[in-house]
Formats: C-alpha cells, structure tokens, sequence
C-alpha cells in the first residue's frame, strides 16, 4: 500500500512539473511500478526496457532510477539494482525510500554492514518510518547487536509495526 501510495505520489509530481516529454516517463514510472509486482520475465523486461528510455529523455529523473532499480531488485540482478539505487541516492539525496532499498539489497546480498549504513541514513532524513527500523534491526538481530535490534524493533512498533518486536520477544531476543 506505502509503494501504491508513493507511486501515485511521484507520477502526479512529474506530471505536474514536467512537459509533454515528462508524461512518457511519469507514464513509465507508474507501469514499472505495476510490473515490478508481477513475476513475469517479459513483462519485467518490459518495464526496464520503457524506464531506460524515459531516463534516456530525462537523466536527472531520481524516480525513474528507482523504479528500475526495483524491478532488477525484483529479478534477482542485485547490483544493476545497487547502481540504480545509487544513481537515485546521487540525484535525489534526501530521499529515504532509495536509501532503504540500497539498504535492502546489500542485505540481500549479505553486505550488512553496508545495508546499514543506508539505514541509519534513512532513519536520519525520515525517523517516522517503521519499515526504516525494522530493515535495521532485522540484521542486528541476524547478525550484530541484539540490543540494538531489540531497540530497533521497540522503535517500529511505537510507530505502529510490531511484527519485528514479536518474532524478536518469540525468540528470546528482546523482552
């Protein structure tokens, strides 16, 4: 639902700031996002091949990166994915959501140390965010600090997401 409502968010942003040659890629954006749930290779494929286009019109658009990045992420081409987080990161720097999703898959991708650099820094330009703690203290717990994680999961359930707090108290990781 956050990725719908975000989506809908940047496309009625680059509509409303852009020229005609915008709507392709605010159009583009959309539809990736769309595919990027669908399991479908081609129609994955699809989706990279009319993002590389629309970025190939507009090079600075930060969200089209991101969308990309999204469905490599989706695909298992985790660092096609990392290059398009961290073009998105460069464009737009005060964006938390790429930030998590570099994050991410340096987790995916067991670079933990990494993913959680771009936690913190999600955490530092938006602290409103569960999903930003439950990213971060998902590897503490896994891998580092449980107190930490234990703290990073309270966090995320104070700000309405306890899935992270209740899998970490059934383990024995927090109280």
């Amino acid at each position: 639902m956050r990725r719908i409502i975000i989506s809908m968010f940047i496309v009625l942003s680059l509509l409303w700031s852009c020229s005609g040659q915008c709507q392709t890629t605010a159009s583009s954006v959309g539809k990736a996002d769309t595919l990027s749930n669908d399991k479908n290779l081609d129609e994955l494929q699809k989706g990279i091949d009319d993002l590389t286009k629309s970025i190939k019109l507009q090079p600075d658009n930060d969200a089209a990166y991101n969308m990309r990045g999204i469905i490599y992420f989706s695909m298992g081409r985790n660092q096609l994915a990392i290059d398009d987080f961290s073009k998105a990161i460069q464009l737009n720097p005060t964006n938390a959501e790429y930030l998590d999703n570099r994050g991410r898959v340096y987790n995916k991708i067991k670079r933990y140390q990494q993913a959680i650099k771009d936690f913190d820094k999600a955490i530092l330009i938006d602290a409103g965010v569960a999903m930003f703690y439950i990213d971060r203290g998902d590897i503490h717990l896994k891998h580092g600090d449980k107190k930490i994680g234990c703290l990073d999961a309270k966090r995320a359930c104070e700000l309405g997401n306890c899935a992270l707090l209740q899998k970490a108290k059934e383990k024995g990781f927090c109280r």
